[in-house]
């Protein structure tokens, strides 16, 4: 079985000869293992780990190719970011939100909003093909929510919700519209070879959802199903990335046609993996599961191998389930010992 037979076995819900293993981390997690495992590439890298996935982004996916070395960047949708650092990397800290304190319906017209060809996707297919073994996963942008969050600020765009909902939902379905555009251009010319299209678009803290069940059903639910009705129809399926306690949600996500959920944050509230296997695991396949704020950084080898084979045998019954971090990204925190832990375990531990 190889990795792209895997994966698209466990999204169908059925058996694997081991649980699919995915991989993503910060730069400097990216470097540490190059230099611990002596590998030179990505590529190499995976093999090592035995990752089954590999993930394809798009040019410009945040900001413009002249602004990536810049410390304050402008992103394609207007809002700014500063290069932040703290002990051991950095991250793009949002700084301006070009839309915030403009509360009329004509400033969102008004607005230079990015053309839909913004987006660079003419080096998929032959990254696809390349990687054609592993189970590609195309990314076009952001949800549009996220994306709002980030051009309105979230303090704004929540209190349109109570206050403004009309100026909200101009405001979603603007970058919405824009985001569709750009993933029909991915669909229809460079679709060739993708096998699943990934999505970011985070509504929740640890505690909770941002905003209620309706207001995700009123101003998300529209264009997240205008989403999958497209992938479904090119014949790949569908992965959100929502972080956080999202089980609120749930229903209301299976209902717009997610086929998998990604990271499953374990110490969110309402995140326990045999609850959300009994509850949500004949619709959805999860993706991710590994704590990043305390096993993977502060437990022993035998802590993190014991987690990874938690996670398998309750989240892998019966198919459904891609093993990886449970917040995308394995942080610099995270010893390179229990890392390789983390991938030895589930490459080797038996699918029930």
């Amino acid at each position: 079985m190889d990795s792209k037979e895997r994966v698209i076995r466990a999204i169908h819900h059925q058996s694997t000869d081991r649980v699919p293993i995915t991989f993503d981390a910060e730069p400097e997690v990216y470097d540490l293992l190059y230099r611990h495992t002596q590998r030179k590439s990505k590529e190499a890298l995976f093999d090592f780990l035995n990752v089954d996935t590999w993930m394809i982004l798009p040019k410009n996916f945040q900001f413009y190719q002249e602004e990536e070395n810049k410390k304050v960047k402008r992103s394609i949708w207007g809002y700014l970011s500063q290069k932040t650092h703290y002990s051991g990397g950095y991250y793009n800290e949002l700084v301006f939100s070009p839309l915030a304190g403009k509360d009329d319906i004509a400033d969102i017209k008004n607005f230079a909003w990015p053309s839909s060809d913004v987006l660079g996707f003419d080096h998929f297919p032959k990254e696809a093909r390349k990687q054609g073994h592993r189970a590609i996963i195309g990314v076009f942008t952001w949800g549009a929510y996220h994306i709002a969050t980030h051009v309105r600020g979230l303090e704004n765009l929540l209190m349109d919700f109570a206050l403004r909902k009309n100026y909200a939902e101009y405001l979603i379905k603007t970058i919405a519209d824009i985001s569709l555009t750009s993933l029909d251009v991915l669909l229809n010319k460079y679709g060739e070879g993708i096998d699943i299209i990934y999505m970011a678009d985070d509504y929740c803290s640890q505690q909770g959802p941002l905003f209620s069940p309706a207001i995700f059903k009123e101003m998300v639910v529209p264009y997240l199903k205008q989403i999958t009705q497209r992938v479904h129809k090119s014949g790949k399926k569908f992965l959100l990335h929502v972080c956080g306690a999202v089980r609120p949600l749930l229903s209301l996500i299976i209902e717009a046609g997610v086929d998998v959920l990604e990271p499953i944050q374990v110490r969110a509230v309402g995140m326990d993996p045999l609850e959300l296997k009994r509850e949500f695991g004949k619709d959805l396949c999860f993706y991710g599961g590994m704590d990043l704020q305390k096993i993977l950084c502060q437990g022993t080898q035998g802590q993190v191998a014991d987690e990874a084979r938690r996670l398998i045998d309750i989240l892998g019954e019966d198919g459904g389930y891609i093993f990886g971090p449970g917040h995308t990204y394995i942080q610099i925190d995270a010893p390179v010992e229990n890392i390789l832990a983390m991938y030895h375990t589930a490459s080797h531990h038996p699918t029930v």
